[in-house]
């Protein structure tokens, strides 16, 4: 009787954790989406705020502020409560965000709406990847690589849902307000769920100050700045620019976007094959040089149909790798400290997302649509550079490990 009782507690805790780790990977996958179907939402909702697409492409910059919060204060407060308990507040921002946009008719609003869904993608990179590292230890890599694909199938799908809106003249309120009901039942099923209490052990590193001493948290983070605003300004402004400048209708330029989401999620597909066969920072710099020759091909040929295309889709497939590269990159330099060193690269991607975007917002709208695809290529060129000087670092270590 006890071992049959001991059977079913047993079964209760995997099917529970189960459920925990599913509710996990549909707030990525929510954070995906929206990343998908902001760009491609951002002259709709220009039109309808009757404001200037650059001034509205400021949602972007205010969620990525949202998100550099978020992610500093996180990453503390995972250490005092569960990563469950962090997800739930995160995913009640996603729905206030979403409901904002939903509703908002002026600019203070929007930014208002696009800083809570920042703040709900900070959270989110900390706690998912907290919850999912504690509940699947016996198959870590497996469980981080769905977790992180789940961001670039989202993001697909995302640019998939604008297109059936445009198709079927749904506005762009109606979608988003869609979203923040799946947002809410996401935040109300994770707080239902009986918590399984499982925290981040603190761990003996030297501290966030003094890890920010260190010049190689500081390589890491700039791969980071440049990788998350160039993938993010391309994700914002590619719709726009395939309008203008491809000269596509709103469907075939949204379904361009899918293509380069799509790119992405297979370049994390194939980064989590090759990963242990190739150094990081070179694997890292190699899939930077592909997106920076497929961005060359796009500005030199955006109406080009199928060649373009393909230029859109080896864009995510260099991009993928980047940033789970980068996180094990820091992980292996500090693996005492992998909270906090994930807070501090995060963060650098965040500021990536604050300038990046908005610089190409400003080119596009002021200079041209092929300017905002070079600032794109400058910052994939400076990254692939970057990455490749971890490779020093690393060297040095070496050196200082056999002398000593």
């Amino acid at each position: 009787m006890t071992a049959r009782v001991g059977t079913l507690d047993d079964a209760r805790l995997l099917s529970r954790e189960g459920t925990i780790t599913r509710l996990a990977y549909s707030c990525m996958l929510m954070v995906g989406i929206n990343s998908g179907w902001i760009g491609p939402f951002l002259p709709e909702i220009s039109h309808a705020a009757h404001l200037p697409i650059e001034r509205v492409g400021l949602i972007v910059s205010a969620s990525a502020a949202g998100s550099l919060i978020s992610v500093v204060v996180a990453g503390e407060i995972n250490q005092q409560l569960s990563a469950q308990k962090i997800l739930v507040g995160a995913m009640a921002f996603f729905t206030a965000g979403l409901a904002g946009l939903a509703a908002s008719p002026g600019l203070a609003g929007l930014l208002c709406a696009g800083f809570l869904l920042g703040l709900a993608n900070g959270g989110i990179d900390i706690g998912a990847n907290a919850l999912i590292v504690e509940l699947n230890r016996e198959r870590l890599a497996s469980a981080l690589n769905y977790l992180h694909v789940l961001f670039g199938v989202g993001a697909l799908l995302g640019p998939l849902i604008v297109s059936a809106a445009f198709a079927t003249r749904v506005p762009y309120w109606w979608v988003f307000g869609g979203g923040a009901l799946a947002c809410a039942a996401i935040a109300f099923r994770l707080g239902t769920t009986p918590a399984l209490e499982v925290r981040m052990a603190p761990t003996s590193g030297d501290g966030f100050i003094a890890m920010l001493a260190r010049p190689h948290i500081w390589v890491i983070s700039g791969v980071m700045f440049l990788y998350v605003g160039a993938e993010i300004g391309i994700g914002a402004w590619l719709f726009l620019y395939l309008r203008m400048a491809g000269a596509l209708g709103p469907i075939l330029a949204s379904s361009g976007v899918s293509l380069y989401w799509l790119g992405l999620v297979c370049g994390r597909a194939f980064g989590g094959r090759l990963g242990h066969r190739i150094a990081l920072p070179q694997f890292t710099m190699l899939a930077s040089a592909l997106s920076a020759a497929a961005l060359v091909l796009l500005i030199a040929a955006p109406a080009a149909g199928g060649f373009a295309a393909s230029a859109v889709f080896l864009i995510g497939v260099g991009y993928g790798p980047v940033f789970p590269n980068m996180i094990a990159v820091g992980a292996s330099r500090f693996p005492a400290e992998v909270g906090r060193m994930t807070s501090i690269v995060v963060a650098g991607g965040a500021l990536g997302a604050i300038v990046a975007p908005w610089i190409m917002g400003q080119a596009i709208a002021h200079v041209s649509p092929r300017a905002s695809m070079e600032i794109a290529l400058a910052f994939t060129i400076a990254m692939a550079a970057l990455s490749l000087s971890l490779r020093a670092f690393d060297a040095s270590r070496r050196n200082n490990s056999q002398s000593n």
